[in-house]
């Protein structure tokens, strides 16, 4: 049984590298076909939330939702970028407010001794610059994440195979622990 699962941790590890260079050579294409894939999900669920609240007059609070759901979807279809965008600005301002806040702190300790306030200076600029890069060049970001999740997923599938060549080269052993 084992092996058996072994063998399709193999496959599905294909897979995503195959994947994995697909939305690395692709970020672009990959952000639009996620946000179309998101946007009509969106319309299906809201059409059937408000087909459903329309049946049944009790749910009329869920029309209102359905019809909402509707239209992001909509929106969604019609600016598939726009969820790229909005995750991305959602990350730089984000950013920005850690690192804002994390100034603050290090000019709060300069007069600490013992502590290096100037280094955690340091790395608040350098992330209140990330921050304003995402917010400044929000689709650019979205991009670029896309590309380094696809290179995250490729190093996820190389290890996976290499620990599942371990496991059979020791299956016998493993089934042997798990009987007892």
């Amino acid at each position: 049984m084992l092996k058996k699962e072994l063998n399709v941790s193999i496959i599905a590890s294909i897979v995503y590298i195959i994947l994995g260079v697909v939305v690395v050579c692709n970020p672009a294409a990959t952000l639009d076909v996620v946000g179309k894939t998101i946007a009509i999900l969106s319309i299906i669920h809201g059409i059937a939330i408000a087909f459903i609240s329309i049946q049944d007059i009790r749910e009329d609070n869920n029309l209102v939702f359905g019809i909402i759901s509707i239209v992001m979807g909509v929106l969604l279809l019609v600016y598939p970028s726009s969820l790229a965008l909005f995750i991305s600005l959602g990350i730089g301002i984000w950013y920005i407010v850690n690192s804002v806040t994390r100034i603050r702190l290090a000019i709060m300790l300069k007069d600490v001794k013992e502590v290096n306030w100037v280094l955690l200076l340091i790395c608040s600029i350098l992330t209140l610059i990330i921050g304003l890069s995402f917010l400044f060049t929000p689709l650019a970001s979205a991009i670029a994440l896309t590309a380094v999740s696809g290179i995250m997923m490729i190093a996820y599938s190389i290890i996976d195979i290499a620990q599942i060549i371990f496991l059979k080269k020791h299956i016998n052993e493993i089934e042997k622990a798990m009987a007892k």
